[in-house]
This record gives structure tokens, C-alpha cells and sequence, in this order.
């Protein structure tokens, strides 16, 4: 859990601001994000009329398999965050405040005043996550017949398949064509 406290920047005016530095943080992202080393980057946390706006960016490696060939593989990569948060406690008097209203998407500082890195992190991660992951650009994946992966070496299969769909079609063929 990375958590940054935001109480004293509550207590200034708006415009104020605080940088934080993660040099090498191992997180537990969840169970749909595995991360393959240390989050590091810098974040900036600046007082608004509101709350606190959230922004920087971390890079870390994330550990991926890869979509053609199934190979895991790594990969590095960087996330920009910019997100405002609203404190759910007066930070001068510790009554709760209302929350936000219902068409108003904004995170909430927690009771502490407090700012969870993990769950913001998580769902950047998530969303940028590739539809085909991929090792490289050229992968060539598995062999459709026998399952080889043809980045280690070619197969004897055959992997002609005429289409179902054109089989009314071959039979207009002469015999002698394929």
C-alpha cells in the first residue's frame, strides 16, 4: 500500500504544492496486474479550492504473455496520472463532509487525509492494458496444426485448410486442381 498524506497541504491555500519521489516501491497491484519490478517516478500534489489534484508519473515493467506465441515476456511501462481528490473530513474541525454529488466522478482523500496510490495505479494499468499483448511486432506464434512455436523453429505440418464456406465453389473445379 502507498499512501501520501495530504493533511498539511489541506490546511494551506489553494496553489500550494508537495513532491513526492518512489525510487524502486514494490506494490501489490491485484490479481488482473502483475508487476515484474519496482514502481518509481514522481508525483506532484497540489492544493486546489476543492481538494488536492494528483498529478505524475511512474514507470515499472509489467509481466505479460504474449497473445500469438504464449510466452511470457516483460514490459516496460510508463503511466501519467492526473486525478483531484476531495477530502471526505474538514481537515480544520474532523467533521465528515458530504460526499460529492452524484454526477461529479471524484476520488476521496480518506479519513486521514490520506491518498491510496494503489487503487488509481490499478485501474491505469488495467485500462491501458493491449488487447493482443505482444512479445514482439514480428511474433510469429504456434504452428495451427501441431502447437510448435515458430519462433524456435518450423514444423512439417500442413496447414492447408480449404475454407467450408467455398466448398460449393471446388466443386466447379476440374479434378486436377487443388
Amino acid at each position: 500500500m502507498t499512501l501520501l498524506n495530504a493533511a498539511g497541504l489541506l490546511r494551506e491555500g489553494a496553489g500550494a504544492t508537495r513532491e513526492y519521489a518512489l525510487r524502486d516501491r514494490y506494490l501489490s497491484i491485484g490479481p488482473e496486474v502483475e508487476l515484474a519490478g519496482p514502481v518509481s517516478g514522481t508525483l506532484r500534489l497540489q492544493r486546489t479550492n476543492r481538494g488536492i489534484l494528483l498529478r505524475g508519473s511512474l514507470n515499472t515493467s509489467l509481466r505479460r504473455t504474449c497473445s500469438r506465441c504464449l510466452e511470457p515476456f516483460e514490459e516496460a511501462v510508463a503511466v501519467i496520472l492526473a486525478e483531484e481528490y476531495l477530502p471526505s473530513v474538514d481537515p480544520e474541525r474532523g467533521t465528515p463532509l458530504a460526499p460529492p454529488a452524484a454526477d461529479e466522478e471524484a476520488l476521496r482523500l480518506d479519513e486521514r487525509h490520506q491518498i491510496d496510490l494503489v487503487p488509481v495505479l490499478r485501474d491505469e494499468l488495467v485500462l491501458g492494458e493491449p488487447m493482443h499483448p505482444l512479445c514482439r511486432p514480428d511474433c510469429p506464434g504456434l504452428c495451427p496444426g501441431c502447437g510448435r512455436n515458430m519462433a524456435v523453429g518450423s514444423c512439417d505440418c500442413s496447414t492447408f485448410e480449404p475454407d467450408p464456406r467455398l466448398a460449393a465453389l471446388a466443386a466447379l473445379l476440374p479434378p486436377e486442381t487443388d
